[in-house]
C-alpha cells in the first residue's frame, strides 16, 4: 500500500489537518460543557471548515453541472505559505474546490448524475469483461450500483445512506483510478471532437501528476481529498478526512484526531505502531488526542477489506505543525479554559514509545 510520506507530503494536507486541529479544540470546549456533536450528527467543524471541502485536480473536470467550461484564476508559480492561505480561504465555500498547477477556483458545481453514471458504467462493463462465465444467467449479476463503489471506498463506520460530498467525491474518483476508462466514457458521453479529445487527454494526465512550487514543495498530490463535517465514531473528535484515488479500486486513506484509547492502543499494537509524547496533537481534560492515517487496501465493488495500515502521525515530524502555537490561538478563538495535562495523560501517552537510548521497543514506525 502507498507509503504514509506520498500521502503526507504535501502542503494541501497540512493546511487541511492545521484547520483541523483548531476545529478540535472547538470540540474540546464544546465536550467539556456537554455540547460535543453525536457520531452521526453534523457539526463536527470550527471556523475554517465550516462546510466541509472537497479538493480534485482540475483536469479531471470538464465541465460543471450547467454544461459550462471551467474557468479558473491564474496565480502562476505560488509558494507554500501563499498555497495554503489560498487552501484555507477556499474552505469558506460550498462544492467543489479545483486545483491546477498554475491556480485554482472554489465553489464549482459538479453534475452529481453525470459522475455517478460514469462510475456505474465502467465498473459494470469491466465486471462484465473480465466475466469468465459467459452465459448472462437469470437476473442482472453484472449491475454495480453507486452505493456499490462508495461502500469500498468508506470505512466500514460509514454506514449508507450517504450524503451528497461522499457521493461526488467517490464517484469523481474513478477518474483517477480508471483513467483510461474514464476518458472513454467522457469522449462518447460529450461527443468530443477530435481537437477536444486530444485537449481533454492532455489536462487528464496532467492531473495524475503533483503540482510542485519554484522552491520544489509539494503543492497538492493528484488525489481527491475531502473533508467530512461529521465524527463517524466515538472515539474521533473533527470531521473525517478522506484521500481517494490513490491506488487502485478501493484503496483509500483516512485521517483522524482521536482520543488515545484503549481501543486505540490495542489496535496500534496489533499494527506495531507506538504513541509517544511528540504524537499528541492536543491534551486536555484528561484527554490525549493523536492524528491517525488508516490506509485501506484494495478490494472489489461493494466490499470492503478490513486489511490497513495504520500510522500515528507526528505533528511536527510528518506534517511540521507547532501544534502549542496553534492551541493557544484556538482557545482564545473558541473561549476554551486552559487545563493542565494530567499525570495520567503523560504515563498513557507514553506506552510503547522509545527508551532513553533511543530503542523502541518492537517494530517502529514504517
Amino acid at each position: 500500500m502507498i507509503p504514509r510520506k506520498t500521502i503526507l507530503g504535501n502542503e494541501l494536507i497540512r493546511e487541511i489537518i492545521a484547520i483541523r486541529v483548531d476545529t478540535l479544540w472547538k470540540m474540546l470546549g464544546y465536550r467539556r460543557a456537554g455540547f460535543l456533536p453525536d457520531p452521526s450528527e453534523e457539526g463536527a467543524t470550527g471556523r475554517y471548515d465550516n462546510k466541509g471541502a472537497i479538493f480534485i485536480p482540475g483536469g479531471l473536470i470538464y465541465q460543471d453541472v450547467d454544461e459550462k467550461s471551467i474557468r479558473y484564476d491564474r496565480y502562476g508559480n505560488i509558494e507554500a505559505d501563499a498555497f495554503r492561505k489560498k487552501i484555507r480561504e477556499a474552505m469558506r465555500f460550498d462544492n467543489a474546490t479545483l486545483l491546477y498547477a498554475d491556480g485554482m477556483v472554489s465553489g464549482i458545481n459538479l453534475d452529481s448524475g453525470f459522475f455517478s453514471r460514469a462510475a456505474r458504467k465502467i465498473y459494470t462493463y469491466k465486471k462484465a469483461a473480465f466475466r469468465r462465465i459467459k452465459t448472462i444467467g437469470k437476473g442482472i449479476p453484472l449491475e454495480i450500483s453507486s452505493d456499490d463503489i462508495i461502500r469500498s471506498h468508506c470505512p466500514v463506520y460509514m454506514k449508507p445512506p450517504y450524503g451528497a460530498r461522499t457521493r461526488i467525491s467517490t464517484c469523481v474518483a474513478v477518474a483517477l483510478i480508471d483513467s483510461p476508462m474514464y476518458f472513454a466514457y467522457c469522449k462518447t458521453e460529450l461527443n468530443f471532437t477530435g481537437s477536444q479529445s486530444r485537449k481533454f487527454s492532455a489536462t487528464l494526465d496532467r492531473a495524475r501528476e503533483p503540482a510542485v512550487s519554484k522552491s520544489g514543495a509539494v503543492l497538492f498530490p493528484p488525489y481527491i481529498v475531502v473533508c467530512h463535517d461529521t465524527r463517524y465514531k466515538e472515539a474521533a473528535y473533527t470531521g473525517l478526512t478522506r484521500i481517494l484515488g490513490i491506488g487502485r479500486f478501493g484503496e483509500f486513506a483516512s485521517f483522524t484526531l482521536e482520543e488515545v484509547s484503549k481501543t486505540l492502543l490495542a489496535e496500534a499494537q496489533r499494527k506495531k505502531q507506538h504513541i509517544c509524547p511528540d504524537d499528541i496533537f492536543a491534551s486536555y481534560n484528561g484527554l490525549d488526542i493523536v492524528g491517525v492515517l488508516r490506509v485501506y487496501a484494495p478490494t472489489n465493488p461493494g466490499r470492503r477489506l478490513l486489511k490497513y495500515d495504520l500510522h500515528i502521525v507526528s505533528p511536527a515530524k510528518d506534517l511540521g505543525l507547532d501544534v502549542d502555537r496553534l492551541a493557544r490561538k484556538s482557545r482564545i478563538r473558541y473561549h476554551v479554559p486552559r487545563e493542565r495535562k494530567t499525570r495520567a495523560s503523560r504515563s498513557r501517552s507514553r506506552s510503547g514509545c522509545p527508551d532513553e537510548t533511543g530503542k523502541e521497543p518492537g517494530s517502529g514506525r514504517q
